[in-house]
């Protein structure tokens, strides 16, 4: 049968996107692998692939078919959201650009894509401020112009991906030509490469029969979710015919793919197999995972392997909300267990809708059982149990939960900590701002105002108060000090009472009781200050309003970094400091958040004793824009960000995009740092001391470029097998040093990880270090750093001592060196030195 394709509407669209980013994601370690420029991070594949797939999520949870227009609202937003990087940057602009020729229109023929073809190109190169041929640009271009070109028929889209997915290709075999250090190499572009990719997973969209079948699934599964959720309660299961997901990788290449495949095809359905020179990945759906197990070690070590009953996972997606939260069999117990790092909050609520709102904003559990249904000690209990942390925060949400909350924490035996927070809206504070530090949040919550609003039940005196049942009356911050008649006026004179000068924030949940009347006054609050609301629903109180304002002894200016800092929160206590982790990828498809969901220690133990090079990913531009908006709504008035080396890794591009998000482009400075770990931590530790000293935002700045490039940072690497994965140098090289025990020290320039000089053994490395510490003319600061084991953080003291030996030292501290320089040199130790009279 012949195929044919003549326009693409939503439906289809929604398909090429999703078929784009599993067809990606299947191939982001070969692009890893690639990964030579811009910067030498080995993860162009997962950016790209994590942006991508920020799309996918968001298409997957539509419970109903959208038009053009709004599909393209949502696939722009996700993507920008999702961009990680500066592939994922750049992708998302060529997303972006691609969307502008299509959004208009409900059905899109083959000359209309040409012009959005345009559009991408046209948007992708806006950009970037030096476009660079012989990358993903390049590609794009090509595939741009070839499809303005074309000249096959127009009537029919496969043919036209066909030869698009084939310029690609063309393309990027030839950007070794225009890029030298791909030629060098011996690679082509990875961002053009993933070009290539998404363009085949669009043609593998409406050309293979397995991802036909899965985005068909997909597709039909939007109106069986909109039919769940308007008639939940009916669930339908549907039969499933082989159960068991099943994924592994084969640490072996080199035999024939057919064959393979038709010994396990029989046994299940959705098969999906990808075999590069070195490994071949497995997918199925079997109803027996062990014999296809089987099968397949035969033919190499299995590694990788995850099975899943699919069963189990799509009767708890049915019985899960639309947020897909796990609830208990009573429905008292929602958790999210993947919000627990570092520490758990769990909260006890009113309903439903307040329990999606806590988890929403982090926390990792919520009880259903606030006012009026206090929950006992057996079900906090059973809450904690069903936590998987050990570190434990109850937020009891109500004064007469408290003391059954500390029962709880008390029997447990797990670290269960009881924060007293007495209204729902102050523990909702608490878990929205948990990033910042239960210090920070403390010192934060006497300043700010928590107002419950409900209608008295009898006639009573409160104080001076006399109040009438009916009456409308406000408990500010647990007490009673406002009456009225109505619900307007209540609001109004709480206003009156409550906002002030220094007031940032106002958040409220409007409840049952509430009216369009007092709505308009809750609403009507000065434009200086922010306000928002949810409709939450809860029984017997029409309002909760929790007012934030501001710290009086908060400075103006607020100082973030990167994790590549290898700043502790110990080491910035006191100071207005916030760092944004990267993530770290070891082995397996596990993504760490750095130096939270993993230590620095925990880090270097996974890394010897897996011996394999970590690969990192920066932070999106949603979570720096996250971060600022919290920084801002806390009170500070200027951002001053400080980042790793822009030749080390894009995190300050992807924190320009989150700039321009908020348009904030006078009130953030993005920094590069031209440095990482202790050189970058003194830039931003002696830049938060020059804030608490009350000085100015410029004059910070300027010191920081006066700053940024005098200190010399010097490492001795304890052996070449990093440099050697992470392709600094050759096998032959590393053989040769390996066995000559030559000792490399390397050293920061003008933003780069390079070779300083190559020493004999390790008393000729540290020989070296001394000769250099000698060299310097005057009294010097200086921090030593280390990663790996015992040897390392020795040698580090060394260090120390030959200085104090031999100068007149400012010894700043010894740190602990994390993944971005392990990713490069493995096990290190070093040294970063500032002459003090310049």
């Amino acid at each position: 049968m012949n195929i044919e394709v003549k326009v693409l509407n939503s439906t289809r669209l929604t398909k090429l996107l999703i078929a784009a980013s599993r067809w990606l994601s299947k191939y982001s370690d070969v692009l890893n692998d690639l990964n030579v420029y811009p910067v030498p991070d080995g993860d162009t594949g997962t950016n790209m692939s994590m942006t991508l797939q920020a799309v996918e999520n968001e298409l997957i949870k539509l419970n109903h078919e959208p038009d053009m227009e709004e599909l393209a609202d949502i696939v722009s937003e996700a993507i920008l959201l999702g961009a990680r990087g500066n592939s994922g940057t750049i992708l998302s602009q060529i997303i972006q650009g691609f969307l502008e020729g299509v959004r208009a229109k409900e059905e899109v023929i083959v000359d209309d894509v040409k012009v959005a073809f345009r559009l991408a190109k046209e948007k992708a190169y806006k950009a970037v401020s030096e476009p660079v041929e012989g990358t993903m640009l390049t590609v794009i271009r090509r595939v741009a112009e070839e499809a303005e070109i074309y000249s096959g028929p127009s009537d029919d889209f496969i043919p036209f991906l066909v030869y698009l997915k084939e310029a690609a290709k063309e393309a990027v075999e030839e950007t070794p030509n225009q890029l030298p250090k791909l030629k060098e190499a011996g690679v082509v572009d990875a961002g053009g490469q993933g070009i290539f990719y998404i363009l085949e997973g669009f043609e593998k969209s409406i050309t293979d029969p397995e991802m036909l079948h899965d985005l068909e699934r997909i597709v039909q599964s939007q109106a069986k979710r909109k039919d769940i959720m308007e008639h939940s309660g009916n669930h339908i299961f549907e039969d499933i015919k082989f159960k068991y997901c099943t994924e592994f990788v084969i640490e072996s290449g080199d035999f024939d793919l057919d064959d393979y495949k038709s010994k396990i095809v029989n046994h299940g359905d959705s098969m999906v197999c990808a075999q590069t020179s070195k490994k071949t990945k497995t997918h199925i759906h079997t109803n027996n995972p062990g014999l296809i197990l089987e099968i397949a070690g035969k033919l190499g070590n299995l590694s990788n392997i995850k099975i899943d009953n699919m069963e189990i996972q799509h009767k708890n997606m049915l019985l899960a909300d639309a947020e897909q939260y796990r609830i208990d069999k009573k429905g008292k117990i929602l958790v999210q267990n993947e919000n627990s790092k570092p520490i758990a909050y769990f909260a006890i609520v009113d309903n439903m809708e307040l329990g999606n709102l806590f988890l929403d904003n982090g926390a990792t559990a919520v009880l259903i059982g606030g006012q009026t249904q206090n929950p006992s000690v057996a079900d906090i209990e059973e809450g904690i149990n069903k936590i998987k942390a050990e570190k434990i925060v109850i937020l009891p949400n109500n004064k007469n939960i408290i003391s059954s909350a500390k029962m709880a924490a008390e029997r447990s035996s797990k670290e269960v900590t009881v924060l007293e927070t007495k209204t729902m809206l102050e523990g909702e504070y608490v878990v929205k701002n948990k990033d910042f530090g239960m210090d920070e949040i403390l010192k934060q919550l006497p300043f700010n105002t928590s107002i419950e609003i409900t209608q008295a039940v009898r006639d009573t005196k409160v104080d001076d108060l006399t109040i009438s049942q009916g009456d409308y009356i406000a408990l500010i911050n647990g007490k009673i000090k406002i009456k009225a008649a109505t619900l307007e006026e209540v609001i109004k004179n709480t206003y009156k009472e409550c906002v002030n000068s220094e007031t940032l924030n106002i958040f409220a949940c409007i409840g049952k009781g509430s009216t369009e009347e007092a709505n308009k006054v809750l609403k009507g609050i000065k434009s200086t200050v922010k306000y928002s609301d949810l409709v939450i629903g809860q029984d017997n109180y029409p309002y909760y309003i929790y007012i934030t304002n501001r710290n009086p002894e908060l400075p103006e200016i607020a100082i973030v970094t990167d994790s590549t800092s290898d700043l502790t929160p110990d080491m910035v206590k006191g100071l207005d400091v916030d760092i944004i982790p990267l993530k770290i990828k070891l082995a397996g498809d596990t993504y760490y958040r750095d130096g939270v969901d993993i230590s620095k220690g925990e880090f270097w133990k996974q890394l010897l004793k897996d011996n394999i090079v970590p690969k990192t990913s920066q932070p999106s531009p949603a979570e720096f824009k996250e971060l600022y908006e919290k920084l801002f709504e806390k009170g500070y008035k200027k951002i001053i960000s400080i980042h790793i080396s822009s030749k080390l890794s894009g995190t300050q591009q992807a924190a320009r995009v989150a700039r321009g998000m908020l348009n904030k482009e006078d009130d953030i400075a993005i920094v590069d740092s031209k440095v990482v770990t202790f050189a970058l931590a003194h830039i931003v530790l002696e830049s938060a001391k020059m804030v608490k000293e009350g000085k100015g935002f410029d004059e910070i700045i300027e010191w920081i470029d006066e700053t940024k490039s005098k200190m010399k940072v010097y490492f001795v690497v304890k052996e070449l097998s990093y440099l050697e994965k992470g392709g600094r140098i050759g096998r032959a090289s590393s053989v040769i040093g390996g066995i000559l025990k030559i000792k490399p020290v390397l050293k920061l320039e003008n933003g780069e990880v390079c070779i300083e000089t190559k020493a004999l053994g390790e008393r000729g490395a540290l020989a070296y270090m001394e000769k250099l510490i000698k060299n310097e003319k005057n009294s010097i600061i200086m921090y030593t750093g280390w990663g790996g084991t015992r040897s390392e953080l020795e040698a580090a003291d060394q260090l120390r001592n030959i200085a104090e030996k031999t100068k007149k030292l400012d010894y700043r501290g010894r740190m602990e060196i994390g993944a971005t320089i392990a990713s490069h040199a493995g096990p290190v130790y070093g040294m970063g030195i500032l002459n003090k009279i310049r």
